[in-house]
């Protein structure tokens, strides 16, 4: 009984194991000359400045506004431009640890709603002509790490906390979201495709973009083998008593 007890302990820390996925690592999106972002304009990639806030509909800019993570999200539209489909595609390029044998990396971007919850991003990790999957509060998948009330909290008030670090989930009337998986790489480089709503019709489907996050799990073909292989420990060790 004592050895089928031990087996039937290791295959559980085995199926735990492959399962188990660590917290996310935030990274800020940021632009300018040192930033981690570029944009897709006159055919090319190049440099991306954001601008104060516009008061000009389809001006296609991306207008920089102090909140969210860091004091600075991006938004294609303020509430006077209303509408802007023509704000350039971006791309978000960081460099991470090689996943080690058997583990990948989730890829997230993180973005910001109001109470409206129509706020939205399209993203991806192919730079794919056309319109890249727009994710909004209602996308099956997206996250809201806040649905409480009003106010300013961070996600080391929940349990666990989902990121390595403290990461602003709630301002205001505002909430963070996260877009389910967009895929896995396995480093050293994860780069990331954001834009707008290329079909955006109204000031409550902006896009307010602040961060993307990136998560060690392991592949799931491995887990599967993980979890097999102990079921087959414990079956070994039953029959054997």
């Amino acid at each position: 009984m004592k050895t089928y007890l031990a087996a039937l302990g290791a295959a559980a820390a085995l199926v735990a194991a492959a399962s188990a996925q660590s917290p996310i690592t935030y990274v800020d999106i940021t632009d300018g000359p040192t930033g981690n972002t570029l944009q897709f304009t006159n055919g090319g990639w190049g440099l991306w400045e954001a601008v104060p806030q516009t008061s000009t509909p389809n001006d296609g800019l991306w207008d920089e506004r102090a909140f969210g993570n860091f004091a600075t999200i991006y938004q294609n539209a303020g509430v006077a431009a209303g509408v802007d489909t023509a704000a350039p595609r971006l791309r978000t390029t960081l460099t991470v640890p090689e996943a080690p044998p058997g583990m990948f990396y989730n890829v997230y971007v993180l973005f910001w709603t109001d109470t409206s919850f129509g706020w939205r991003v399209g993203a991806s990790l192919s730079d794919d002509p056309g319109q890249l999957p727009v994710y909004t509060a209602n996308t099956p998948g997206v996250t809201q790490f806040h649905t409480g009330g009003d106010g300013t909290f961070y996600s080391d008030s929940l349990s666990p906390n989902p990121f390595t670090t403290q990461v602003m989930i709630s301002e205001g009337n505002r909430r963070l979201l996260m877009t389910p998986s967009l895929g896995q790489v396995t480093g050293p480089t994860i780069t990331v495709y954001m834009e707008p709503d290329r079909n955006q019709q109204n000031v409550n489907e902006r896009t307010w973009l602040d961060g993307v996050g990136y998560q060690l799990v392991p592949e799931p073909a491995g887990a599967a083998l993980m979890a097999l292989g102990a079921a087959a420990l414990v079956g070994l060790r039953r029959r054997r008593l």
